[in-house]
């Protein structure tokens, strides 16, 4: 394990491993097992006079910005959020050792304990519609998952635990009643249920707190709404190109809507085929990544699952997932969605853009930043907190690199073993030429995405919009479809709180804009991005500084 380089990040990793325990535990200390922070209110006054003593010790930004966030973790009015992260945890604890009672039933008592005293918090506060809806998503993707490791489960102990915990996500549920809200129901469902209750998510008090803290965002909720709307705006002209194009190749009106339904009649990839595309192409896609575009440590591991039911609702592709980061056998999982109300299917080059943002962007920075494999993390830049939103960044970066690779690919103008083989793996999926076709414009469609979320979590969060004017707003300004809207900006992001969902094209485009400086300067890209991927994911100005100051002494 990375050792701490002073007493102050020594005392902030402890206090970590006893706020988010579960964390900790996923990521490889053992001692932490079966523990879950309870945030009754003295456990929650502890925490913030430990936050305070430890903060005033210390003037490295690191550690002041990972304490604001752990900070703003507790302190945030976000219901939806205790139910959230435990669905991760125990995924985590499966996924890591399998479903072990002498561990999964001290999680669940605890976890009973945590939503108890968040209800017993909240008890007093009425939430508007769209966050109780974003508690009612979460608390049942909960529900699920506890279904799951009752399946597993046989020693009768552990079994009351898990029951205990299903009690407690009842009565956590009936808080937050949200009458006539369908969890299983459709967008248009949903869309019209919205349109009569209204979907405000009562954050526009705090909003530019969690931008500030959460995330490390100097700029105000306008000023990130300024910037979404001007990455839109710079876009969008070239998009409307490639939408005319794409149109004329398909044979379909040019529209974004047109296009989309289009691609799934006759380039669709049938739910059960999603794995066996990515599993066919991640190894060749891996090797001509590591060869062009990002160097990957020799110590990569990545399990490919599928989304399970219980995180489909709030994973509308994909996701990715580390275990055992802190330890020398870290492991990456990369989940692909296959429930055909998020993922419906898409087309192969739509899949080709969530493997290399899940895995060469995601996974990859993981591993590297586990191994230390082009450059040194600190112990607090590898942890699971809201930092990790740099990965976004580098992530959605990650997709645009590869837009001039596979033109080239099939132009025919780039050869090699690695090269072939790559293209090789897409025959079956139509080729290289369809393939790179579909990708360049979902790329840039999947960009356009990001910036309306980052437009719709400075509205949103603000109060300006509720969900449904801005998807009517989006879907006007953009030609998306409605629904595409509605799943890629809630509840996908905002039920993991406020500002994640702008982390994306902020952060990718300033990593863009740095890389660009380097790449000018003669330093090779695949070196840039494996340092970039080594250093972890500390605080989002850290990790400009850090990157700045490397193309620096590279470049004298």
């Amino acid at each position: 394990m990375i050792a701490p380089r002073s007493e102050a990040e020594a005392a902030a990793f402890e206090l970590w491993k006893r706020l988010q325990p579960d964390d900790a535990f996923v990521a490889g200390i053992e001692e932490c097992a079966g523990q879950y922070f309870v945030p009754s209110r003295d456990n929650v006054a502890r925490a913030l006079k430990d936050l305070d003593r430890i903060t005033r010790s210390t003037k490295d930004a690191t550690v002041r910005k990972f304490l604001a966030s752990l900070r703003a973790r507790l302190t945030l009015p976000e219901p939806n959020q205790v139910p959230e992260a435990m669905v991760i945890s125990f995924f985590g604890y499966m996924v890591k050792e399998g479903v072990r009672p002498e561990h999964i039933g001290p999680l669940a008592e605890a976890g009973a304990r945590a939503i108890d005293a968040e209800r017993r918090r909240y008890a007093r506060r009425k939430f508007p519609p769209g966050m109780r809806a974003l508690v009612q998503l979460s608390s049942s993707g909960l529900a699920q998952i506890l279904d799951v490791v009752e399946t597993e489960l046989k020693d009768p102990d552990a079994r009351r635990s898990v029951g205990r915990l299903h009690e407690a996500i009842a009565a956590y549920r009936k808080a937050f009643e949200l009458k006539g809200f369908r969890l299983d129901g459709t967008f248009e469902e949903t869309y019209a249920f919205f349109k009569e209750h209204g979907a405000d998510l009562g954050r526009s008090r705090h909003y530019a707190r969690a931008l500030r803290d959460l995330w490390d965002y100097t700029e105000t909720p306008a000023q990130v709404e300024a910037a979404g709307m001007r990455m839109l705006n710079q876009e969008l002209p070239h998009f409307r190109n490639l939408v005319g194009g794409m149109a004329m190749r398909l044979g379909c009106n040019p529209s974004a809507e047109a296009i989309a339904a289009r691609l799934k009649e006759v380039r669709g990839v049938q739910p059960p085929q999603i794995l066996e595309f990515l599993n066919k192409v991640r190894g060749p896609a891996q090797r001509f990544a590591n060869k062009h575009v990002v160097g990957i440590t020799p110590a990569y591991d990545t399990l490919v699952l599928e989304t399970p039911p219980y995180l489909a609702n709030t994973t509308p592709s994909g996701a990715a997932y580390s275990v055992n980061s802190l330890t020398d056998h870290s492991k990456e999982i990369f989940m692909a969605t296959t429930d055909p109300r998020s993922a419906e299917r898409p087309p192969p080059g739509e899949l080709l853009n969530l493997l290399i943002h899940e895995e060469y962007g995601h996974c990859v920075h993981g591993s590297n930043a586990s191994h230390a494999f082009a450059g040194t993390p600190s112990i607090l830049g590898v942890l699971n907190s809201p930092s990790s939103c740099v990965s976004e960044g580098l992530a959605f970066q990650r997709e645009l690199e590869f837009v001039p690779f596979l033109r080239t690919l099939a132009a025919g103008n780039l050869r090699g073993p690695e090269e072939d083989a790559f293209v090789e793996s897409l025959v079956d999926w139509g080729g290289v030429d369809a393939v790179a076709t579909e990708y360049e414009y979902l790329t840039y469609l999947w960009r356009i995405v990001r910036f309306l979320r980052v437009i719709g979590d400075a509205r949103i969060n603000s109060g300006q919009q509720d969900i449904v004017e801005f998807v009517d707003w989006a879907h006007e300004a953009t030609g998306l479809e409605k629904a595409t809207v509605y799943y890629q900006v809630f509840p996908a992001h905002q039920v993991l709180g406020p500002g994640y969902a702008s982390t994306y094209a902020i952060i990718g485009e300033r990593i863009r804009a740095i890389q660009d400086d380097a790449v000018a300067k003669g330093i090779p890209l695949r070196e840039f991005n494996a340092f970039a991927a080594s250093i972890g994911w500390p605080p989002k100005s850290v990790y400009e500084a850090a990157l700045k100051a490397w193309v620096r002494e590279r470049t004298g």
